[in-house]
């Protein structure tokens, strides 16, 4: 098949084929145990995590959901959960960045204010930006 030849049956993100359309969050079941029994019977090839919720390294000390989901295996989406402001997401997507070797996808997350829950244009913007310079968009 030529590579500029469509496939129904892929989904391709950042150059990346998937069989499965399908991506689920990490952040509602048990344990990580759990997290791995139930993104394996979805079928699901991309999984959400929460930066700021879930350990993925921060924490030497505690288990590790790479430990359970491995990159290698699943491709993960890492997101901004939890940040009230671009500072925040930014600092969030370069930690994630740092522990996922490099990983350029993102799931951009941003509250702007717990009343609002809405960013300014001037904040999206300037997330913008910084995703366009750290080529995570």
């Amino acid at each position: 098949m030529d590579k500029h030849e469509f496939n129904s049956n892929e989904w391709v993100i950042a150059g990346r084929p998937f069989q499965s359309r399908l991506l689920v969050g990490t952040g509602k079941y048990r344990d990580f145990k759990e997290t791995r029994l139930a993104i394996e019977k979805s079928g699901a090839q991309i999984v959400t995590v929460a930066i700021r919720r879930t350990n993925i390294g921060q924490d030497a000390n505690e288990p590790s959901l790479l430990e359970f989901l491995p990159p290698d295996q699943f491709t993960y989406l890492p997101n901004t959960a939890g940040c009230y402001t671009a500072d925040d997401a930014i600092r969030t997507l370069r930690l994630a960045r740092e522990l996922l070797d490099g990983h350029n996808l993102v799931k951009l997350e941003v509250l702007g204010d717990q009343k609002h829950y809405t960013l300014t244009w001037l904040k999206r913007l300037r997330l913008q930006r910084f995703l366009s310079r750290m080529d995570l968009m």
